[in-house]
C-alpha cells in the first residue's frame, strides 16, 4: 500500500521537534498565540498562509489515570469509536497495512445545523517507539485523484493531526504526555461560532472525550481481568477437581 506522503522518518523528525518546542527544549516559533495555559493543558495556535483565515492548533498535556495503549486504542478502534463518538456518522476501514500500521479511513462526521455532513478519506500511520517509550500517530486527507469516493456529502481534503504520546512508565500503566497538532479546513464560508465548533472538536473536546473512552476501557479491561481470574479460581477449586477426577474414573 502507498504511504501518500507519511514516510516514517519525516513522521518521527516533525513529532519529536513538536515535543521539543512544546517543553520548552527547543524554541518555539513566535507564530504560535497561547489560547490556553493550565498546568495539564496547553492550546497554541497560528495564521496559516493564504486568503482565508484558518488556523493551525496545538495542544498538550498531561493524563495520570489513563495508559497510552488505552488512549491510542480509543482513537484508532473504529468498532468502539463508532460507540463514543458522537460526531461520528460512519467510521470504516477502507484498505490496511499491518507491516507499516498504516489504514485508509473513511470518516462522516456530523457538523452543526445548517451545514451539511463532511466526508474525510485520509490516511492514518502509527509509529512505535518501544525503546524510547513513545507512539507516534499521523493522518492527512486524500483527495479525490488519490482516493476517489461516491459520498454527496461534502469532502474535506484538507486535514492533518499529528500526536506524539509519551508513556511515563510503560504503554500499558497510568500516566502519558501527548502532544497533538492539528489543521482542519470545513470547505465552507462558516461563521466564526461553526469554526471554533469544528477547531474544538478535533482539540480539546476531543481529547476530553478520548480521555474519558479511554478510561471505559481501562474499566473493562480490568472487569475482564478480574472475570478471568474468578474463572480460573473456581476452575482449580478442590471441588471442581474432585469432580474431574470422578468424571474421568467413571
Amino acid at each position: 500500500m502507498k504511504d501518500y506522503g507519511l514516510e516514517e522518518e519525516v513522521i518521527k523528525e516533525e513529532a519529536l521537534r513538536t515535543e521539543k518546542e512544546d517543553s520548552g527544549k527547543q524554541k518555539q516559533s513566535k507564530e504560535w498565540e497561547p489560547l490556553v495555559e493550565e498546568k495539564d493543558l496547553r492550546v497554541y495556535r497560528r495564521r496559516l498562509p493564504g486568503k482565508r483565515e484558518l488556523y493551525e492548533y496545538r495542544c498538550s498535556g498531561t493524563y495520570y489515570d489513563i495508559s497510552p495503549r488505552n488512549f491510542i486504542d480509543a482513537q484508532c478502534d473504529v468498532q468502539y469509536r463508532r460507540e463514543w463518538d458522537t460526531n461520528v456518522i460512519s467510521l470504516d476501514i477502507l484498505a490496511s497495512d499491518e507491516e507499516t500500521d498504516t489504514q485508509v479511513v473513511r470518516w462522516v462526521a456530523k457538523f452543526p445545523y445548517p451545514m451539511y455532513p463532511r466526508v474525510y478519506i485520509y490516511v492514518r500511520r502509527k509509529i512505535i517507539d518501544n525503546e524510547n517509550g513513545k507512539i507516534i500517530m499521523c493522518s492527512r486527507a486524500l483527495d479525490e485523484n488519490a482516493y476517489p469516493d461516491d459520498n454527496q456529502n461534502i469532502r474535506v481534503t484538507w486535514y492533518r493531526s499529528s500526536m506524539l504520546v509519551h508513556a511515563h512508565k510503560s504503554f500499558d500503566e497510568d500516566g502519558l504526555d501527548y502532544v497533538l497538532t492539528y489543521y482542519d479546513d470545513p470547505q465552507s464560508n462558516i461563521p466564526s461560532i461553526a469554526y471554533n465548533w469544528v477547531v474544538n472538536r478535533g482539540g480539546p473536546y476531543f481529547l476530553k472525550q478520548v480521555h474519558e473512552a479511554a478510561k471505559k476501557l481501562e474499566t473493562r479491561s480490568k472487569f475482564n481481568e478480574h472475570l478471568i481470574k474468578v474463572s480460573s479460581e473456581n476452575n482449580n477449586s478442590p471441588t471442581d477437581s474432585g469432580q474431574m477426577q470422578n468424571y474421568q474414573a467413571a
